[in-house]
């Protein structure tokens, strides 16, 4: 209805400035092409136009989200990659040097062994040596402490002895007298 109103409405303005230099058809197909190019964003659009157009914005909407997401995806495979990379290095660099230890446990294992016997030998020679060095001292105090000991125990013996003989004596020992009470 609107596109007919716009059409008579450009004819009649047409014929007042061109004085009728054009015909009726030439004018509603001039009219046609300028309003449509116009103003074509202002009338609705077909059904199957706007359903296009929607799935056209949703696509979008997909193609731009599956971009984020493989952005994504990428730069975690690339932080990945690069943390398996590091690790590599520093697996690499520890097998170097366990093959350094590996032949140094080699080569000096002979040298060692030898050192070994060495050090348990003058270990035990001195073991030997300080034990002779304390012997005698050792016997003298075991003595000393023997025989204070010994000394300690006769006289508590003897101590023991004289407290306890005049209190406990037999009973065939006591007068008759108080045997009987």
């Amino acid at each position: 209805m609107l596109h007919q109103l716009i059409s008579i409405v450009g004819s009649e303005v047409i014929k007042l400035i061109t004085g009728k230099l054009l015909t009726e058809n030439q004018i509603k197909n001039i009219s046609n092409h300028v309003v449509g190019q116009y103003f074509a964003d202002l009338f609705p659009t077909s059904e199957n136009e706007a359903e296009a157009e929607e799935r056209i914005t949703l696509a979008r909407m997909h193609m731009t989200e599956a971009s984020k997401i493989i952005s994504s995806l990428q730069g975690d495979l690339e932080r990945q990659a690069n943390q398996l990379d590091f690790l590599g290095k520093e697996i690499d660099q520890k097998k170097l040097i366990a093959e350094r230890y590996a032949v140094l446990a080699q080569t000096n294992q002979e040298a060692f062994s030898a050192f070994k016997m060495e050090m348990e030998e003058t270990l035990r020679k001195e073991l030997n040596i300080q034990n002779e060095k304390g012997k005698t001292i050792r016997r003298t105090v075991s003595f000393a402490s023997w025989s204070i000991s010994l000394v300690i125990g006769a006289f508590l013996g003897a101590w023991f002895q004289t407290q306890l003989d005049p209190k406990v004596q037999s009973p065939q020992s006591q007068p008759p007298s108080q045997i009987s009470r």
